[in-house]
């Protein structure tokens, strides 16, 4: 596996084959994906980078929009000279994943987002303005205790410390205000995506986990309405993290979907 930096893009990758790209939630950084990157990289060269004011990549000036980062994801497929890749989005990844095959449908081979948010009811809409709030308030550490809740089952957590601590010391270690400007743009993204959909023409996966209530099995199958060329999958029992408590049902998808689309 290598490492780079690349226009003040913090990026790693590993293996050979066609290119797969994963793309992280809010808070987040592209260590969240540790088991999908050695577990693909065995058919797929698989790259993993920080979005703009996380990780170790840039934090710009100013309030961020969506475009920015789908700027940033073209710019490193650029450098690296790809011209066609498989995308992979987590949650606000998903976000900038859908936004990337609007906006370049010719440089995406599939698409899968995972734990995507999508046309936010009332109440879906005020409860994610009120953390908003809150982080505008108190600051982003206040907000953790909750995240971690509504992102791992209360059985996974207490088995798995060491991972949930990991987790939490990630979104600890996140620049306050590059928190607050990505999280606020998550907060609104979703209805700007929403009348836009209907324009993707990847082939699309769909992925989200049963408890999750952010994004919801709804929202999925809402999605999977508006993208015509798609597939939805539930997985059973899970919360909102899915490359984490549901990565064997994950990969198991997500390996027979990118296989479909890159070798048969």
């Amino acid at each position: 596996m290598s490492e780079g930096y690349i226009r003040r893009i913090n990026f790693i990758e590993k293996g050979n084959g066609p290119p797969v790209i994963l793309i992280h939630g809010v808070g987040l950084d592209h260590t969240m994906f540790r088991h999908q990157i050695d577990f693909l990289s065995l058919s797929y060269k698989v790259i993993a980078y920080d979005m703009l004011g996380h990780g170790k990549s840039e934090n710009p000036d100013g309030s961020y929009q969506l475009l920015h980062f789908v700027d940033q994801l073209n710019q490193l497929l650029m450098e690296l000279k790809i011209e066609r890749v498989n995308i992979v989005g987590f949650s606000m990844g998903a976000m900038v994943a859908q936004l990337f095959a609007i906006r370049f449908p010719e440089k995406v081979i599939s698409l899968c987002i995972m734990s995507a948010v999508a046309n936010r009811n009332e109440e879906q809409q005020q409860n994610i303005m009120k953390r908003v709030e809150q982080v505008k308030e108190n600051g982003h550490l206040s907000t953790i205790d909750a995240a971690l809740s509504r992102w791992f089952t209360q059985y996974f957590a207490l088995v798995n410390t060491d991972l949930v601590n990991e987790v939490r010391s990630t979104l600890e270690n996140n620049d306050s205000e590059a928190y607050l400007k990505a999280y606020s743009l998550f907060a609104l993204s979703d209805q700007d995506l929403w009348h836009q959909l209907g324009s993707i023409t990847s082939p699309t996966l769909i992925v989200t986990g049963e408890k999750d209530t952010g994004s919801t099995p709804d929202m999925a199958m809402q999605i999977g309405e508006k993208i015509h060329n798609s597939r939805v999958v539930i997985v059973p029992f899970v919360k909102h993290m899915l490359p984490m408590e549901g990565k064997k049902e994950l990969e198991h998808h997500l390996l027979k979907f990118l296989n479909e689309n890159n070798f048969n």
